[in-house]
């Protein structure tokens, strides 16, 4: 743990950081909403934490500790990329509306709110999304390379796009079916119970749509990744 807070303490200062400004918007909104996103962008760190206690213990020749914490880290990671979906906690906040104008007035009929709280909500939630999918990723980087290097380079892409297609099924799961993590240990037979009855055109599409989310997402962050490492070499 220690090592672990070392190396990563900008992204824990930041992540109390954020949970500062949450506290101040639960009271300046009123809303528990704010609660939630602290406690998300927490479960969001966990896998990190479990992929690198998986790549210490690992090199330390204890593989049932090591694949016991892989098992943690494939469990926690659907909570990097799930707060997207807490945008939805902004659809019924007026950002906009339209009002009747004469004609070629140069406004158009469109007024914008002045709510401040809304869109500081806008920028709190979307604060907390980036924040929860950048460590999610860089999780899942650390996840690849140790497959590259532990067991084969041919077999970390189908590795990655496999444990996407699980992130988006933990996703639709959490976000419809309302199962954390842990229900999967704790309540199995409920939970798959639960996902047998809801499988429908709507869950399909959902996990499709969400799995190349990811993949884009993951790709874009290895993107950029190399071109950080590249200019650092540069320099």
């Amino acid at each position: 743990m220690a090592a672990f807070l070392k190396k990563y303490k900008r992204m824990i200062l930041f992540m109390l950081v954020y949970w500062f400004i949450c506290f101040i918007m639960l009271f300046a909104d009123g809303s528990f909403l704010y609660a939630m996103l602290s406690w998300n962008t927490l479960l969001a760190v966990l896998p990190l934490f479990f992929i690198k206690k998986t790549e210490i213990t690992c090199e330390q020749g204890k593989t049932s500790w090591s694949f016991l914490w892989m098992i943690l880290w494939l469990l926690f990671f659907p909570n990097s990329v799930y707060m997207v979906t807490d945008f939805i906690h902004i659809s019924g906040d007026k950002f906009l509306w339209i009002v009747e104008a004469e004609k070629y007035s140069p406004n158009r009929g469109v007024v914008y709110g002045t709510d401040i709280i809304i869109w500081a909500k806008l920028l709190v939630i979307g604060i907390g999304f980036i924040f929860a999918l950048l460590v999610g990723l860089e999780s899942l980087y650390i996840f690849e390379q140790n497959v590259k290097k532990k067991i084969s380079k041919r077999i970390h892409w189908p590795v990655v796009l496999t444990v996407a297609l699980l992130s988006a099924i933990g996703v639709y799961i959490g976000r419809f079916l309302r199962f954390n993590s842990w229900d999967i240990l704790f309540r199995p037979m409920r939970l798959l119970k639960q996902v047998i009855a809801k499988i429908d055109g709507f869950a399909v599409q959902f996990v499709f749509v969400f799995f190349l989310f990811v993949i884009g997402s993951y790709i874009l962050y290895k993107a950029l990744r190399e071109v950080i490492n590249q200019k650092s070499d540069w320099i």
